[in-house]
């Protein structure tokens, strides 16, 4: 029996690290619609607070990230987890170990760390959804080749049941939906010279997010405070996004994490496994960019608020978030390294510490956001917040590098290996 550790910076594949990078700035840049934005907007475009208009720039950016980032950097980023917590299962298998004991104090930890990150600094916190996730992985990895495959066949019927019946319903009773959205909003009543706020406002509104009373409700808590009412929103939001993972995405990250340990135990980022990379890059590609393109098509054909262009949409878009983050990271894996340095080293630092990297995405955009910062939010929509968020990426890739070179491990990762290893 050996004693477990950290994987040595000169042990770990510098391609892995890269697509964690450029994962991190996918995440982003999605993640800025939640960041700047009310909750009901930043999951309906076609509902803003008042005092905001999208220009042409703003949809064309909007469109574009739905098309080839929405969903799909954050399915990469569950792909490499899992291929994660198949590695630390596979060394613990090696050294004679049991995988839980190490592997449940990690994924412990990581709960912790996310239910502080969802509830009292942002509300998209994704780190609770990846440690209850993760233990279902860390479960399958006592599997067999042949059940590993059946189980994740299971998970992506799930899935696609999932999507299309998603899709079929929303269209099916978008009337109802909407009748019901407008006749909420009838009964509600407000002071325009004393609008509620905080808790309260969240009661008028009905709890629904895209209700007027909620978004301007959201701004003012956000933009202005006090805690307690910005709290409410945060809270409220990170209890709906909790709630709704068991229906929605959550498939979708346990399908990527299925496939992360598929990766691992077929050394598709092995240095041999160049060859099944390439072809599975293109074939990714080949499948997920028309898709891609199918996510935005109905929207620029049809009314962008119609049922039919938006059921269209998120099949699309379902259906490509499976191919295209298999096709980026055998991008990533294969070709980040031979990027040129002084892009692969930012990247590949900010990867190696991605734990420390996304907590920090989230303080710096929701100090640019809040009324302790500079008050952004609610101001402005997705081509100045796109360019901000991209400046937030480049300059926490700038100082990972720095810290790297200087510290080595980052200061959140630190914690959790300590916490891992009890070291």
């Amino acid at each position: 029996m050996q004693t477990l550790a950290p994987t040595a910076r000169p042990d770990r594949i510098a391609g892995i690290d890269i697509a964690r990078g450029f994962a991190l700035l996918g995440i982003i840049l999605v993640n800025a619609r939640f960041f700047f934005l009310p909750f009901g907007s930043a999951i309906n475009p076609a509902r803003l607070p008042d005092g905001l208009a999208r220009t042409p720039l703003d949809w064309a950016v909007h469109d574009a990230i739905d098309a080839v980032v929405t969903f799909k950097f954050i399915s990469l980023f569950s792909l490499l987890f899992g291929f994660g917590v198949a590695t630390q299962a596979g060394k613990a298998a090696a050294a004679g170990v049991s995988r839980w004991p190490g592997g449940l104090r990690r994924l412990g930890a990581l709960l912790c760390i996310g239910l502080v990150h969802g509830f009292l600094v942002w509300d998209g916190d994704i780190l609770a959804l990846y440690s209850v996730l993760g233990t279902l992985v860390l479960a399958f990895a006592g599997l067999g080749d042949r059940w590993l495959r059946r189980v994740t066949i299971g998970v992506l019927a799930v899935l696609l049941l999932l999507t299309f019946a998603g899709a079929g319903l929303k269209w099916a009773f978008s009337d109802v939906a909407a009748a019901a959205s407008a006749e909420a909003a009838a009964k509600t009543t407000v002071d325009p010279e004393s609008p509620p706020r905080g808790a309260a406002a969240l009661m008028a509104a009905s709890f629904d997010p895209g209700s007027s009373t909620w978004m301007n409700a959201e701004v003012a808590a956000i933009r202005e405070g006090p805690w307690l009412d910005a709290f409410a929103f945060r809270a409220t939001g990170y209890v709906i996004a909790m709630v709704a993972a068991p229906f929605s995405y959550g498939w979708q990250s346990l399908l990527m994490m299925l496939l992360g340990m598929w990766a691992y135990r077929t050394g598709l980022f092995a240095a041999e496994g160049g060859a099944m990379r390439r072809k599975l890059a293109i074939r990714g590609l080949a499948v997920g960019l028309p898709l891609a393109l199918c996510t935005v098509l109905p929207r620029w054909l049809l009314d962008r608020e119609s049922a039919g262009a938006e059921a269209l949409s998120t099949i699309a878009a379902g259906l490509a978030s499976i191919a295209l983050p298999v096709a980026y990271a055998c991008l990533a894996v294969e070709f980040g390294p031979r990027l040129p340095a002084l892009i692969a080293a930012p990247v590949r630092a900010a990867g190696s510490i991605a734990l420390t990297v996304y907590l920090s995405e989230s303080i710096l955009c929701t100090a640019i956001a809040s009324w302790w910062g500079l008050a952004r939010f609610g101001t402005m929509l997705d081509a100045e917040f796109s360019s901000i968020v991209l400046a937030v990426w480049a300059m926490l890739a700038l100082g990972a590098l720095a810290w790297v070179r200087a510290f080595g491990a980052g200061p959140m990762e630190r914690l959790w290996r300590a916490i891992t290893y009890r070291a």
